[in-house]
C-alpha cells in the first residue's frame, strides 16, 4: 500500500495526529508506507528544500529528547531526527503511518521515534514492528507484595445475653470492638505488549479478635430463639474471632477510556467464632457459635491506568471490584452446661461481595514501584457468628442466619517488581 503526497489536491493532513503535509492515502489497507512527491516541478523543487533542510539540521542541531516525540514516554527514548518545525516537515520514504489507530479528527499516527524501551504501550501499533524494536512491548511479569492492616467494623446492636437483675448488664452484639491485625496481599500479573494481563492473587487476614466482659448478680438470660435462664452468675466473658481469606483470576482488558475492565473468578472464605462464658461458682455455662462462609463466583470491575491519570495526579491508582457468589455456608452452635443442646444448620445461598481500593504508587527505578493505599471489603447474605443465638433453638437444634453482613477495612504498603 503506498502513501503519496499531493500538494494541490489535498490542503492538509497529519505528521502524528497534527496537520502538517498533505497526504493521500491509498484505501487498500491499514497500514500506508510514504513514497516520493509526484513527479512534478513543483513536487522537485519541494523535495530539494526538504532535503537541504534535514542535512543542516542533522549536521547542526542535537538529537531531541523523547519529551519532544510524541510515541515516547521515557527520556531514554530519542528520535532519529531532529526537530523541524511541523510547516516545513515533509514526507519521506522511511516514513510509516498506521491508520488502526486515532479517529476522525486523528486519523493515524507517523513516527521517525526509535526506543530503546518505551514506556507507553496505549496504541499497539504505533510503531512498525513494536513487538521487536521496543523493549517495552514486550510481554512483562508484575509481582507485587502488600502487607495489609485491616479491621473489622463492630456489628450492629442486639443483645446476646443479659444479667436479668440488672438488664444493663449484658454482652451485646455492638459491644465487640475488632482490633488492627495483619495480613498479606500477593499477586503475579502477565502483561501482554498491548496491555491486556492476566492475573492470580491470594490475600488473607488471619485472626481479627474483639473481647468484652461484664459482671452479673446471680440470674442471666440466653436471648436465643427459645430463652435459657441460668442461675448463680457472677460474670461473663466473651471472646469473638473472625478470619478473611481468598483467591482470585483475573483478566483486564485495555480500553482507550481512563480506566480498564476487570472480569474474573474468586472465592472467598469468611470463618467465624464466638466464645461465651458464662462463670459460676456451682453451675457454669459455656456457649460456642461457629459459622463458615464458602463464596464462590465471578467479579467484574474496573480500574486505573497510568498513563489518563484520574484528577491530574500520575501516581494515583484505584480500582472497584463486585461480584455474585453462591455461598456454601454452615453454622454450629453448642450450649453447654444446661440443656446440652447443639444445632447444626447447613445452608446455601446468593451472597455479593465487593472490594473499593484507592492509592499512591510511586516508581522508584525502572524496575520497582512502592506504594500504599486504602481499601474497603464488603459482605452481604452471609453466615455472621453473632447473628446465630437469636435464631437457634436449642431444644429443637434447628436455626440458622445466613443474610448478615460484615465489613472490612484497613491500610496497605507494597512492593513492585517489574520484569
Amino acid at each position: 500500500m503506498g502513501l503519496v503526497t499531493d500538494t494541490t489536491l489535498y490542503p492538509k493532513h497529519v505528521y502524528r495526529g497534527k496537520p502538517t503535509v498533505p497526504l493521500s492515502v491509498d484505501p487498500t489497507g491499514t497500514r500506508a508506507i510514504c513514497a516520493s512527491p509526484q513527479n512534478s516541478t513543483r513536487g522537485v523543487h519541494a523535495m530539494f528544500k526538504w532535503c537541504v533542510i534535514m542535512a543542516f539540521s542533522l549536521l547542526w542541531l542535537p538529537a531531541t529528547p523523547a519529551a519532544e516525540c510524541e510515541s515516547c514516554d521515557d527520556a531514554i527514548c530519542q528520535c532519529i531526527f531532529p526537530y523541524v518545525p511541523l510547516g516545513e516537515m515533509g514526507c519521506i520514504s522511511n516514513d510509516t503511518m498506521d491508520l488502526t489507530v486515532g479517529s476522525d479528527s486523528m486519523p493515524g499516527v507517523m513516527s521517525h521515534c526509535q526506543c530503546q524501551d518505551c514506556n507507553s504501550t496505549r496504541f499497539e501499533n504505533q510503531f512498525y514492528d513494536a513487538r521487536t524494536n521496543c523493549e517495552g512491548y514486550q510481554p512483562q511479569w508484575l509481582a507485587a507484595s502488600r502487607v495489609l492492616a485491616f479491621t473489622r467494623v463492630t456489628p450492629s446492636a442486639g443483645v446476646l445475653i443479659s444479667d436479668s437483675t440488672n438488664p444493663i448488664r449484658q454482652i451485646n452484639r455492638d459491644s465487640f470492638k475488632f482490633d488492627w491485625e495483619l495480613g498479606i496481599d500477593l499477586s503475579l500479573r502477565r502483561v501482554r505488549w498491548n496491555e491486556n494481563s492476566f492475573e492470580l492473587r491470594f490475600m488473607g487476614i488471619e485472626s481479627l479478635v474483639a473481647n468484652t466482659t461484664t459482671v452479673a448478680g446471680g440470674t442471666a438470660e440466653i436471648h436465643a430463639a427459645v430463652p435459657i435462664f441460668v442461675s448463680d452468675i457472677t460474670s461473663i466473658d466473651a471472646s469473638y474471632t473472625s478470619d478473611l481469606y481468598g483467591l482470585e483470576a483475573n483478566w483486564q482488558f485495555v480500553t482507550y477510556c481512563p480506566f480498564q475492565y476487570i472480569a474474573g473468578i474468586r472465592y472467598i472464605g469468611f470463618n467465624e467464632q464466638l466464645n461465651i462464658d458464662l462463670n459460676s461458682p456451682t453451675s457454669p455455662v459455656t456457649y460456642r457459635a461457629t459459622t463458615q462462609n464458602d463464596l464462590y463466583g465471578v467479579q467484574v470491575g474496573v480500574t486505573s491506568i497510568p498513563d489518563m491519570p484520574l484528577l491530574d495526579c500520575r501516581w494515583l491508582t484505584w480500582s472497584a471490584k463486585i461480584g455474585l457468589y453462591g455461598n456454601d455456608a454452615e453454622q454450629t452452635s453448642i450450649l453447654t452446661g444446661t440443656v446440652g443442646q447443639r444445632a447444626d444448620s447447613p445452608a446455601d445461598t446468593a451472597a455479593f461481595a465487593g472490594e473499593f481500593k484507592i492509592g499512591l504508587e510511586v516508581p522508584l527505578t525502572n524496575c520497582i514501584r512502592v506504594s500504599s493505599g486504602y481499601t474497603l471489603f464488603l459482605m452481604e447474605r452471609v453466615a455472621v457468628a453473632s447473628d446465630q443465638l437469636q435464631t437457634t433453638n436449642f431444644f429443637t437444634g434447628t436455626g440458622s442466619d445466613d443474610e448478615g453482613n460484615a465489613l472490612f477495612h484497613g491500610g496497605s504498603v507494597a512492593l513492585t517488581l517489574q520484569f
